[in-house]
């Protein structure tokens, strides 16, 4: 691994700038700084203004009242899981004690691999097993019309609540509520929240109806959920999502959730101190080690639980399960990588036999991460191929599936992310057309790693002020990153090999200022042998305090360099 830029860098003209928090707000077009900077729980829109949400809640409040068996359908991601937990602790436990009346309510999520993703044949089947009258989705069933109207013959009534991209075919006037942020003509101001989100809106329209208080504060219970699944679920870090995010990542810090601080403790994470990082890279992945290579529904009762005891042994078994994940894409990501035949495609499209499909789109990412170009990794389990895509800015990887849905037996997704189930028969067809496709509508300009830099300062500028101006942009994710702050013609005074592996790189350097500064690499490869003493170089990355012992150090922790 190499931190050297293989990119461009789009570095800002501007070089000169007085403030700068306002000069990153501008450039990111963020118009109203005041808002942005102090998040507000007022600002959330009125619950009631969600599509569906008051005859939902009417429905289930509905069935509560004459005693009706209710499913709650989720799906195996972090989202899924943290909806499933948020709904069912709301129906079983606070609905339950303010009506004085026990609901009957269960949660289910469908096996990943025998059964796949969203409602199918198979999930309903189980769903009317176990009894269930009221069938609620979270997270899915958008796509599946045709389907619920089926199973609502059998008696089975449905509330969807959902947050992906509705098909163009989607009936105007459903037999059902669709509790859906775009439905049908994105009455709700924020078009871009995930499904627990739906989830705990709907809550509070819920609360509205029976009587419960429902103004959104910071003791509403699930913020802390919906800050997760919001992260995990890579939602733009803007408007209505700043504010769950914000709210919730001080809500896990109080450690009222068990199963989340039981979680941050196995991580190594001092849940006071939790960021939207670690909700990414950390808690994410091993939630969503459940649904991959697990069962979900052991997230589920870390969720849920208050047992101590019960929360400590099912944050273990999801670190295992992490573990092994990681290994198991490591190995299936080499076996891919030897898979790839011709560089000079514009795509690449790998099918292997029996790769475990819970862990194909990490594959899929890491393999994009290294090439720049859209991925498709799939797998031929028996009678069908499951695979998992990941694009470009540029490429709509679910908008070009949907041009060959003639070899899909289903597919879903966003722009950068989808998934499919295709037929095996005709597979070779389905890739040729589809790598024929991509090499005629991908430009080389997409294929550029470009990397936007928000600024370019002097070394000497490189301070707390600086570090405290960057830390009121908090939390940083998707649609908000972390500001790539750039310096040049940095002379290299000092270099040191760091970590058990010796993987990481300290660099003492000088700049425009008189004092040294460090530099931190981490992941730091073949730069070791390319950076020497007095060389001259240019780096990105961000400034941040290293705090040991009671001692705070200003360093600069690289993402990328090159030779100035």
């Amino acid at each position: 691994m190499s931190l050297k830029s293989r990119g461009e860098w789009n570095l800002p003209k501007k070089k000169k700038i007085n403030d700068i928090l306002e000069y990153i707000l501008k450039s990111r077009e963020i118009k109203d700084s005041e808002h942005f900077l102090s998040p507000s729980l007022d600002d959330i829109p009125d619950p009631s203004s969600l599509f569906d949400s008051m005859s939902a809640a009417k429905l289930i409040i509905e069935s509560v009242n004459k005693g009706k068996k209710i499913v709650i359908h989720g799906d195996f991601d972090s989202d899924g899981i943290c909806a499933t937990s948020l709904l069912w602790d709301f129906l079983y436990r606070e609905l339950s004690e303010f009506l004085e009346k026990k609901v009957d309510v269960i949660p289910y999520i469908p096996n990943r691999i025998e059964q796949g993703y969203g409602l199918t044949e198979d999930s309903l089947k189980d769903v009317l097993e176990l009894g269930g009258e009221l069938l609620i989705s979270v997270d899915c069933g958008v796509r599946d019309e045709k389907l619920i109207n089926k199973y609502k013959k059998k008696n089975l009534s449905v509330i969807i609540t959902d947050h992906h991209q509705p098909p163009e075919d989607l009936s105007p006037e459903l037999s059902y509520p669709l509790v859906h942020q775009m439905y049908p003509n994105h009455e709700y101001p924020f078009t871009q929240i995930c499904g627990t989100a739906v989830v705990f809106l709907l809550i509070q329209e819920i609360r509205k109806q029976v009587g419960m208080n429902y103004s959104i504060s910071p003791d509403s219970k699930g913020l802390d959920l919906v800050a997760l699944a919001t992260v995990t679920d890579l939602m733009p870090l803007t408007g209505i999502n700043r504010i769950f995010v914000s709210y919730g990542l001080k809500q896990i810090a109080t450690g009222s959730r068990e199963g989340l601080r039981q979680l941050c403790l196995r991580a190594g994470i001092n849940f006071k101190d939790i960021n939207s990082y670690h909700l990414g890279y950390l808690i994410g992945p091993r939630i969503n080690a459940a649904g991959r290579i697990g069962s979900p529904m052991n997230a589920v009762k870390l969720l849920v639980s208050s047992d101590e005891k019960l929360c400590q042994k099912i944050s273990e078994e999801l670190d295992n399960l992490n573990f092994d994940r990681q290994k198991l894409t490591l190995k299936t990501k080499e076996e891919a990588s030897s898979l790839i035949q011709d560089e000079k495609n514009k795509a690449i499209f790998v099918i292997g036999k029996d790769w475990h499909e819970g862990i194909i789109g990490l594959v899929a990412g890491k393999l994009l991460e290294e090439f720049h170009k859209p991925v498709i990794v799939a797998t031929h389990n028996g009678e069908s191929v499951k695979g998992s895509a990941r694009s470009i800015k540029g490429f709509n990887i679910t908008e070009a599936l949907g041009k060959f849905d003639k070899y899909l037996e289903r597919f879903g997704g966003h722009e950068l992310a989808a998934g499919f189930t295709a037929k095996a028969d005709t597979i070779d067809e389905f890739v040729d057309g589809f790598m024929k496709f991509a090499n005629k509508e991908i430009t080389k300009e997409m294929l550029v790693s470009k990397l936007n830099i928000d600024l370019v300062i002097d070394s000497e500028n490189v301070g707390k002020k600086l570090i405290d101006d960057l830390h009121q942009l908090e939390p940083f994710g998707y649609g908000n990153p972390k500001p790539i702050v750039c310096l040049k013609n940095l002379v290299v005074f000092r270099k040191t090999i760091m970590g058990k592996e010796e993987n990481h790189m300290k660099l003492l350097v000088k700049g425009s200022g008189y004092d040294m500064l460090t530099l931190v690499l981490f992941g730091a490869g073949e730069d070791k042998e390319e950076i020497e003493k007095d060389s001259v170089i240019d780096v990105v990355g961000y400034p941040d305090l290293n705090v040991w012992n009671g001692n705070e150090n200003v360093q600069f922790n690289v993402k990328e360099w090159r030779f100035s």
